[in-house]
């Protein structure tokens, strides 16, 4: 049986500005930080044997705080990155609802049909992300952990629940520095916990209600 544990970053500089980030580069605020530190406390009763991340300053800075208190292995894979998302990104979600209506309702409404302006489109996300997360259960770890985006998360977890984009519609976006902890036998996924962050009391921050 194998654990895999999905972390959301910490909070960013671009969460707290409430813009669309993407691929954009953005470091963690000190509320950031602190969340990283609390969610890699959390993790102790796991034990994680190696952290795959996305190679983004914000995911980065995330899976360092698990690598440095528990001594795994760090690997960086682009699979896991943020979803490009063209004209979306530096922007923030109100002007994105107000310039590209249309599209923004159907990112809000179906994401499996999703795709921003000049950016990627959300089966694009799926394919790559599944196909680096397909190759982190062939890896020989018992406990993986992989640090990743509210977006691509989204897309695993998908893939986990019923084995295509079709089932992200009806998954909610995942907390800042939040836990979710799956078992994996080898044929099927079985959730543990998902978006779990009580650690983080009053520290717990998450996307805003309209996206």
């Amino acid at each position: 049986m194998k654990t895999i544990i999905l972390v959301r970053h910490g909070e960013s500089e671009t969460n707290t500005l409430k813009v669309f980030t993407g691929q954009l580069d953005a470091s963690l605020t000190d509320m950031g930080r602190e969340q990283a530190r609390l969610m890699a406390e959390a993790i102790d009763v796991y034990k994680p044997d190696v952290v795959y991340t996305s190679p983004l300053e914000r995911a980065v800075e995330t899976a360092m705080a698990i690598c440095n208190r528990h001594g795994c292995e760090l690997i960086k894979n682009p699979s896991f990155c943020e979803i490009y998302a063209g004209k979306w990104q530096g922007i923030t979600f109100d002007e994105i609802a107000a310039k590209y209506p249309d599209t923004y309702k159907t990112w809000k409404e179906d994401i499996s049909k999703a795709k921003p302006e000049g950016g990627e489109s959300c089966q694009a996300l799926y394919d790559r992300v599944t196909k680096g997360f397909r190759a982190v259960l062939d890896d020989a770890a018992d406990t993986v952990c992989i640090v990743a985006h509210a977006t691509p998360i989204r897309m695993m977890e998908s893939y986990m629940y019923g084995g295509s984009i079709e089932r992200a519609k009806d998954i909610f976006w995942v907390n800042n520095a939040s836990l979710s902890i799956y078992q994996y036998d080898g044929k099927e996924f079985h959730t543990v916990k998902r978006s779990f962050c009580d650690y983080l009391g009053d520290k717990k921050t998450n996307l805003p209600k309209s996206i």
